[in-house]
């Protein structure tokens, strides 16, 4: 099969490749070689940081970047040059990092200035974000404006309101104690707000977590002598963190009231917020409107960040580290030949030089059309002294995807003939691509997640025991020499979730294509694993659940079928709990969760394939009645799609 562009003008896209370089010599004058090399890197490096440190450069960087936000990197590194006078080749790379950081520090002002301007409109959710660092509904608001997963928004709410505590009045610190307030008071606030929602439900066809959060309501008021003493030391004792710690009030509340399956936490959190709004309504208005969101967008490089900053070699430029011309030049080179010199130069000394070996698979990338962007170069630190040089490359999405891996599950997999396919997603195992047909995962993704399963549940247990036991004895050398060995394996564990999910889009095009799919129905999960512990956060966490993973599916699928196969994303409510076909509720539990039984037909199902069918299904249902937000894949948004 061959790769078919669909659109004429395809956007371009960049890959980063580390690749290896080669000296000359025996094994032993490689070393040194190699370790001096490494040294005169790190000395270009060093130099680079101290660069980044120029209040000036970083100044004249913000600032243009406040000014003209689309401006060409080139032109803004040579405004920084000419503010702070140095034209030095390393301040090349220096300024040009600095631009890409200035770019961010400016639109986080922007995303800042957003969020008070939402605030300055929901003065409940103002008040809420002042006591508890966060808003749900903001939260949601935010990450849906600007296409991000909800774990961005969260972050972002906490981050802010952490470096509001500058400016804030000593009683909206944050985690402080809050205005002192009476147990009749709180009585009053629960009696008062709980006529109000009602009154405000009343005439209205209410959703069933309204429903859910009215009965809350209903129930903290029929006990409200019981729950005011609670909130009421809740609220004049300091907390560590308010928001987990009205969490676990909330659990203790439920157990004192005897209804262990009820959740209070979104009722208790909105009487506290309208009890509290007398008392700091008007200072949280003016202090949001009177900070600037200049000050609360931290200047890049201002603290030095761990580890070296690597140097980026721009194109046009002919030292620092000595390459065979422009990019046109090492392009051709690459594609030619497959490699090319690279020389370490120090003023005084004699220039080492090295080759830079580009693998098969970037050498057929070049020949498919990319080319070489810029070069980036890291030194490492002992004891292997080892240069790292990573290739940018850039070109269409179709030059960089790759047919061996889809046709060789196409091969393996057997699947039936289908128009369209439900997916269902899950955690790692045998079941975290469940198909509406049958499709058994391929042997390099069961030989992955064993890998990963023992990792997780035998090595990284034992050596954080082992830790814990040499933490308590007084001997460094056995303590750091376990801490790094466990850092190790966790980084380990991560490449192969890496490699295991880099699979995913290439399994799932080749069941596309082997089924003649021509509709993908995949669930718009947009769980957070906030708040969630155990089995369920691992679950989460462990997910192939991007975006983009499916996108990028169909996208090697549409291309090596010749046309367009589309991306549906399901409401995923309820596609677990029904049988398909009979419509009977599934009996799942802890033991019974992968194969359960139908409570009405008796019949024993997966649940996995079932959910998936569920998809299908509903997927089908919607686009027969109206038109779905979603017909292409280029037109989806990136929202977070965590399962639940």
């Amino acid at each position: 099969m061959s790769l078919q562009t669909l659109t004429p003008d395809q956007p371009l896209v960049i890959r980063t490749y580390q690749m290896g370089i080669r000296f000359n010599g025996s094994k032993e004058e490689r070393r040194v070689l190699e370790k001096e090399a490494n040294q005169r890197v790190k000395g270009l490096q060093v130099r680079q940081d101290d660069i980044l440190q120029d209040k000036n450069a970083i100044n004249a960087a913000m600032g243009i970047s406040r000014l003209f936000p689309d401006q060409w990197r080139g032109l803004t590194v040579r405004a920084i040059q000419q503010t702070t006078k140095n034209y030095s080749n390393i301040a090349d790379s220096a300024y040009y990092w600095l631009t890409i950081a200035s770019k961010g520090a400016v639109n986080r002002e922007k995303k800042i200035l957003e969020l008070f301007q939402l605030l300055q409109q929901w003065n409940e959710q103002a008040i809420e974000w002042l006591i508890f660092g966060r808003s749900p509904r903001v939260e949601n608001t935010l990450a849906h404006r600007w296409t991000a997963k909800r774990i961005y928004a969260i972050n972002f709410l906490t981050s802010t309101r952490w470096q509001l505590n500058k400016f804030c009045h000593s009683s909206l610190k944050f985690n402080s104690t809050l205005p002192s307030i009476s147990q009749h008071e709180i009585e009053k606030s629960i009696q008062i707000y709980h006529r109000l929602k009602h009154q405000e439900y009343s005439s209205k066809h209410i959703s069933k977590t309204a429903k859910t959060f009215l009965n809350a309501l209903d129930l903290i008021n029929t006990n409200r002598t019981i729950v005011a003493p609670y909130l009421t030391s809740w609220i004049n004792i300091p907390q560590t963190s308010r928001w987990k710690s009205l969490k676990k009030l909330s659990v203790a509340i439920v157990e004192v009231l005897g209804m262990k399956k009820r959740r209070l936490f979104s009722a208790l959190r909105s009487i506290i917020v309208f009890a509290l709004s007398p008392y700091i309504g008007k200072n949280v208005s003016k202090v949001i409107q009177k900070t600037n969101p200049e000050q609360l967008s931290s200047f890049p490089y201002m603290k030095r960040k761990k580890g070296r900053i690597p140097i980026i070699l721009l194109m046009n430029k002919d030292h620092l580290i000595l390459r065979p011309g422009n990019s046109l030049q090492m392009t051709e080179l690459a594609q030619k030949e497959g490699k090319f010199d690279l020389g370490f130069i120090l003023k005084g000394f004699s220039c080492i030089n090295g080759t830079l070996i580009f693998s098969s698979k970037v050498r057929t990338y070049l020949q498919r059309g990319a080319k070489i962007k810029v070069l980036i170069v890291r030194s490492s630190s002992a004891p292997s002294y080892k240069l790292r040089v990573s290739v940018v490359l850039e070109g269409t999405s179709s030059v960089f995807m790759s047919t061996r891996l889809i046709n060789s599950y196409i091969k393996t997999i057997k699947v039936k003939k289908a128009k369209a396919l439900g997916l269902d997603i899950n955690r790692l195992g045998e079941h975290m691509l469940a198909f509406s047909s049958k499709v058994n995962l391929p042997d390099d993704f069961n030989l992955l997640i064993d890998r990963y399963e023992k990792l997780s549940s035998v090595v990284i247990p034992q050596l954080s025991y082992s830790l814990s036991v040499k933490s308590k004895i007084k001997n460094p050398y056995d303590f750091v020499k376990t801490k790094g060995e466990l850092v190790r394996v966790y980084h380990k564990r991560k490449k192969i979730l890496k490699a295991i999910k880099d699979l995913v889009p290439h399994f799932i095009a080749a069941v596309i294509i082997k089924s003649g799919c021509k509709v993908l129905y995949i669930e718009n999960l947009r769980s957070d694993p906030r708040g969630t512990r155990g089995a369920l956060a691992k679950a989460i966490y462990n997910m192939p659940d991007e975006i983009n993973l499916f996108e990028k599916a169909v996208g090697l699928a549409s291309s090596l079928l010749g046309y367009e196969v589309k991306l549906m994303k399901v409401d995923p409510r309820n596609t677990s709990r029904f049988h398909n076909g009979c419509g009977g509720t599934i009996q799942r539990s802890t033991k019974s969760y992968d194969i359960a039984q139908c409570k009405k037909c008796g019949k024993t199902v997966n649940t996995h394939i079932n959910a998936a069918r569920n998809i299908k299904d509903k997927g089908e249902k919607n686009s027969n009645s109206t038109t779905s937000p979603f017909p292409h894949t280029r037109g989806m948004d990136s929202i977070s799609t965590k399962s639940t």
